[in-house]
């Protein structure tokens, strides 16, 4: 965990806004906290998380679970965790949360829910997207909403990414819902 007394000035307004963030999951634990070392770096990142989180214009339940979906091709329990209780919050039923955990078949999805979790599947754990995929996203959300679920894919990949390497632990007293 970053320690503000090792910030700038800069640093430690950061550091002090985002301990006071109520739209924050997790405060400093996480990836606030890690990027809070490089004060530049969280002040760049933030604020398009925030956009594409809150003020993009898309369905706060399909953002959660792209996020969701995202999180379970990195297997990231943290990440996860932090999530998995938003998504019940939004309105993502458990059985749509259950097929992202266990990778189950998209049968009996809804088309939107089945063409985003889809979409997750085959840009990061096939690293490739079918023409069929694109297509139905295209359809299905238009081209700016597309391209907004794209870039909440890929910040939350980053996220993903930036929790392993630095070996994110979960809170005190949680426990990880994502298969080993």
């Amino acid at each position: 965990m970053v320690r503000r007394e090792e910030l700038d000035d800069a640093g430690k307004e950061l550091f002090d806004s985002r301990l006071n963030d109520p739209r924050s999951l997790v405060g400093l634990r996480g990836p606030g906290g890690i990027r809070l070392h490089n004060p530049t770096l969280s002040r760049l990142t933030e604020p398009l998380n925030r956009y594409l989180r809150f003020d993009a214009g898309l369905d706060r339940r399909l953002v959660e679970i792209a996020i969701l979906a995202t999180a379970r091709e990195f297997d990231q329990h943290f990440e996860w965790c932090a999530h998995e209780p938003v998504a019940l919050k939004e309105g993502v039923e458990p059985e749509i949360i259950e097929t992202i955990r266990l990778r189950r078949p998209l049968d009996g999805l809804g088309e939107k829910e089945a063409a985003l979790i889809r979409l997750v599947r085959e840009a990061i754990g096939e690293h490739r997207v079918r023409s069929e995929t694109f297509a139905t996203a295209l359809r299905l959300f238009g081209q700016g909403a597309l391209l907004n679920f794209v870039a909440l894919i890929g910040n939350y990949a980053e996220t993903a990414i930036l929790l392993t390497v630095f070996d994110q632990q979960l809170p005190e007293g949680k426990t990880s819902a994502l298969p080993v």
